[in-house]
C-alpha cells in the first residue's frame, strides 16, 4: 500500500530537524515533508490578514505532487495544480504550526485527508510563565545564546527539562533540541512570535465545530508542557466535539524529540482509519 502523505508544520524556533525522531518513527508508513514557518519577505501579520500569507504558502506545498521535495523551496500557489496530483495529504500541526494547519483546513477542507494537532492552539492564551517569557523570547532569541550553555541549563533543572522535553531526556537529547533552534534566523523567530497575538476571527467556535465534522481531527497534548499548556488542547476539544483526543503523553512541549515512537504509533493508526473512510468534502471554506 502506498504510504500516507503527511506534512509536518512547525512552530516557533522549529527547524526541519525538529521532527527527525518522529519522521524516523513514522517511516516507511508515512511519506513526510516539513513546512517551516519562515518570513521569506513577508511583513508581520495584521489582524485583518491573520495567517493568510502563510496559508497561501502552505497551499503550494499541499497541492504539490512531489512528496519529499525541499520544504523551504518557494512554490507559486497561483499555478494550477498538477495534472496528476498526489493523494490528499494529512496535516500535522505542532504548536504555532497547529494554528496555521487549522487555519488552512478551515479555508481548504477539501484539500486534506486529516488534521493532527499536537500541543497546538487556534489562538495563543498565555498562562503561567508565558507573559514574561514571550517578550524575552522576542528580544533575545535563543539562537543568539550559546546552545551548549542552554542545553546544560535546561537539562540541569528537572522541571525545565520536563517542561520542554521529557523527564528522562539526556543531555544529548536536550542538546539536539537546542541545536535545531539555532538553525532558525532571528527574523524568522520574530515573524513567528508576531502571529501569537492575532485575534480570533468572528464565529471561530462554530467554524471549529463544523470542520471537525468534515475532516478527521486528532488532538494530542503532553501533561508537562509549560510552553503551550494542555488547557489549549482542552479548548480545542471543547470546540470540536467530533475530534478524537488522545490521553496526554508524558513529557513537555517537544516530547516527541525524546521518543517519537509512542506518538508515531497513534498517528499511524489514526491515518489508516482516516484513509479507510476518505471521502473529500466539498470545496467550501468553513
Amino acid at each position: 500500500m502506498r504510504p500516507s502523505r503527511l506534512i509536518l508544520v512547525n512552530g516557533v524556533y522549529g527547524a526541519p530537524e525538529h521532527f527527525d525522531a518522529l519522521r524516523a518513527a513514522l517511516a516507511p508508513d508515512c511519506a513526510t515533508e516539513v513546512f517551516t514557518f519562515r518570513r521569506l519577505g513577508e511583513p508581520d501579520p495584521l489582524p485583518g490578514r491573520g495567517f493568510a500569507p502563510m496559508v497561501r504558502r502552505l497551499d503550494g506545498l499541499v497541492r504539490s505532487a512531489a512528496p519529499g521535495r525541499a520544504a523551504d523551496t518557494p512554490i507559486d500557489a497561483d499555478q494550477p495544480p498538477p495534472a496528476a496530483p498526489a493523494p490528499r495529504p494529512a496535516l500535522f500541526g505542532f504548536s504555532l504550526g497547529g494554528a496555521l494547519a487549522l487555519e488552512y483546513v478551515l479555508q481548504h477542507p477539501d484539500r486534506v485527508a486529516a488534521l493532527i494537532l499536537v500541543n497546538a492552539f487556534d489562538r495563543y492564551h498565555p498562562g503561567g510563565l508565558q507573559p514574561g517569557l514571550l517578550p524575552a523570547m522576542w528580544r533575545v532569541p535563543v539562537a543568539r545564546w550559546s546552545p551548549g550553555f542552554m542545553s546544560r541549563f535546561v537539562h540541569g533543572l528537572p522541571w525545565l527539562r520536563r517542561a520542554f522535553f521529557h523527564r528522562t531526556a539526556t543531555l544529548d537529547d536536550v542538546a539536539r533540541g537546542m541545536l535545531t533552534a539555532t538553525a532558525i534566523a532571528d527574523e524568522d523567530v520574530r515573524f513567528q512570535l508576531a502571529h501569537l497575538g492575532l485575534p480570533l476571527p468572528p464565529g471561530q467556535a462554530e467554524r471549529l465545530a463544523r470542520v471537525a465534522e468534515r475532516v478527521p481531527v486528532l488532538l494530542a497534548s503532553s501533561r508537562d508542557d509549560l510552553v503551550v499548556p494542555p488547557f489549549h488542547t482542552d479548548r480545542l476539544a471543547a470546540a470540536m466535539p467530533a475530534a478524537r483526543r488522545l490521553p496526554p503523553f508524558e513529557g513537555g512541549h517537544a516530547f516527541f524529540q525524546h521518543d517519537g515512537e509512542a506518538l508515531a504509533q497513534a498517528v499511524r493508526g489514526f491515518l489508516a482509519e482516516a484513509r479507510g473512510r476518505d471521502r473529500p468534502p466539498t470545496a467550501e471554506t468553513i
